[in-house]
């Protein structure tokens, strides 16, 4: 039985469920499927088509037929997932906003796990300062692999990351208690006020937009609960926005959007220069990886080995992350 099921439904916020949908045809009946199936009520799921250019948008009409809980949008031009969520921040009703993606499956608990980890936490230790909740995933990938991605606040019964230093865990790589593991959007709740007081995603990114919202959320004092439990599928599908240079292109602009950050400790260059170690290492340019990494510890020897200690430590969800972009 949830932690839930003896609460009568009319006491229980409502949860908009958000899922932005791109050319998901094959794939989007699995995501409406599963917040479909959640033991939470009551729930409103709002559907945001960004353009499809696929047989999108008959799938979702059809979805929507006979569920009143189904609001379905459409964006007047295709404008990428971060201005699709905000338009999923704008039209939202419900008290909370979890996001689904097009292509991922969640547990039915998931909703109810995270508003009560939310709300515990809040009671316990925020003090009046938002709270975002990620649990963990299970990626799986079309060769058949899979792996568990943990996230980070995961620890019960004390102060979960908050602050500015998860911002420089993020930029710099500055150790962090309980600070390890990514801040996914597809396994995200919060308060529909946060991202409202936030202004919502960035649309200049296109990728790392929840890496950037979750920036911008640490410096504004927001506190990072987690779920160790993956109570989300993401199956890794590969899309024309997807690509190395992509990925690294929008890690360049995150870091020099946040630069006050890393300049803070004089370490701009340096953080500059590790994503040209990661980027080579990721193409297989190992010489020029060992290259470049050799250059920057002769001038950031301790920021250089603590960098390279928490990539070997991260080693197979990097491979994972390789061969997807590489391999397919």
């Amino acid at each position: 039985m949830s932690a839930f099921a003896t609460v009568k439904a009319e006491t229980r916020p409502l949860v908009t469920i958000g899922i932005a949908v791109y050319n998901a045809a094959d794939t989007v009946q699995r995501a409406v499927s599963s917040a479909l199936a959640q033991t939470w009520r009551p729930i409103e799921i709002i559907l945001v088509d960004d353009c499809s250019t696929d047989g999108t948008p008959m799938v979702l009409a059809s979805l929507q037929e006979g569920h009143p809980e189904i609001r379905l949008f459409r964006q007047a031009r295709n404008a990428g997932v971060a201005a699709t969520r905000n338009r999923i921040v704008a039209e939202a009703k419900g008290e909370f906003i979890a996001f689904f993606d097009d292509d991922d499956r969640s547990h039915p608990d998931r909703i109810v796990r995270q508003v009560a980890r939310i709300e515990a936490y809040e009671h316990a230790f925020a003090a009046g300062a938002p709270v975002i909740c990620h649990t963990a995933r299970r990626q799986w990938f079309a060769d058949g692999r899979e792996q568990v991605v943990s996230t980070m606040g995961t620890q019960v019964g004390r102060a979960a990351p908050a602050g500015r230093a998860v911002a420089e865990r993020v930029l710099i790589g500055t150790p962090l208690k309980d600070g390890y593991g990514a801040c996914a959007t597809c396994s995200q709740m919060a308060r529909t006020a946060l991202y409202r007081d936030l202004g919502g995603f960035d649309s200049a990114f296109r990728r790392s937009e929840d890496t950037d919202l979750a920036v911008r959320l640490a410096k504004a004092g927001g506190h990072f609960v987690g779920i160790a439990e993956p109570l989300v599928e993401q199956f890794m599908t590969r899309t024309p926005d997807k690509s190395l240079v992509g990925e690294k292109d929008y890690t360049v602009l995150l870091l020099e959007k946040h630069r006050d950050v890393p300049d803070r400790f004089g370490l701009f260059d340096f953080c500059r220069g590790w994503i040209e170690v990661k980027q080579a290492w990721l193409e297989r340019r190992q010489s020029v990886a060992l290259g470049r990494a050799a250059r920057l510890s002769l001038r950031y020897p301790a920021q250089s080995l603590r960098r390279l200690w928490a990539a070997l430590s991260n080693i197979g969800p990097n491979l994972a992350f390789r061969r997807f972009y590489l391999d397919g």
